[in-house]
């Protein structure tokens, strides 16, 4: 018995740091590397990828009565595609083809009361943003549950994120869990940290570096707003 145990002992001993890597390899890390979309990779804190068959999406808040979406639910949702680019605050952008849905059918279905101005966005990995309503009913704003033509990866903030190509892309919240409509703006995680973001996150004239054009070595000069130029 006292051999037998000693084998285990030391076999677990051998496999902790290779269980430990595994471990470390779940997790959803920031990275400066740009992936094969040419995206570098940013989350509030490391968090485990979700499960996206036990994933849920609560709407809340001023509304006639909360509820809850699947994955498949909304996927039933009239679904349409854009190209849009995301510019992140750090100067850089990359530009993918998106696919999802529109605010306003979830507008439909949720039925917020007459006080509901804004809704504020709470996410997996405890980011959280706020929008007025009527911003999110841009046309150019999209609930993502595709990239590249694929379901949307973990790296990417499966199942859902947001993408709004005009603003920062702070602004496009990723691993979504839930909306809660409010009378007013209730915190942006990025612009309530330090004095660095606003709470509209509008993009502004100045430069960028497009990673997917050239590997990030140009530098071009734009006009503020969503990207078109390339």
């Amino acid at each position: 018995m006292h051999t037998r145990f000693s084998r285990r002992a030391v076999l677990a001993m051998a496999v902790s740091p290779l269980a430990a890597a595994a471990q470390k390899r779940k997790l959803l890390l920031p990275s400066d590397t740009p992936n094969e979309h040419h995206f570098r990779l940013m989350w509030a804190n490391p968090i485990p990828p979700i499960d996206a068959a036990a994933w849920r999406l609560r709407i809340d808040g001023l509304v006639d009565k909360p509820v809850t979406f699947d994955l498949a639910a909304l996927r039933k949702l009239p679904a349409e595609t854009q190209n849009s680019r995301m510019k992140c605050v750090q100067c850089w952008s990359a530009r993918a083809a998106w696919g999802g849905f529109r605010f306003g059918h979830l507008l439909e279905l949720a039925k917020p009361t007459s006080k509901a101005k804004a809704v504020r966005i709470d996410c997996g990995d405890k980011w959280y943003e706020s929008f007025y309503i009527k911003d999110l009913l841009n046309p150019r704003v999209l609930f993502v549950l595709d990239m590249a033509g694929k379901p949307l990866s973990e790296d990417h903030g499966a199942p859902l994120r947001l993408m709004d190509p005009a603003r920062y892309g702070y602004k496009s919240a990723k691993v979504i869990t839930s909306l809660t409509f409010t009378e007013e703006i209730k915190g942006s995680m990025a612009c309530d940290s330090g004095p660095f973001y606003s709470l509209e996150g509008v993009i502004k004239a100045g430069y960028d570096t497009p990673l997917d054009l050239d590997g990030g070595k140009s530098r071009r000069k734009i006009a503020g707003g969503e990207i078109a130029e390339y």
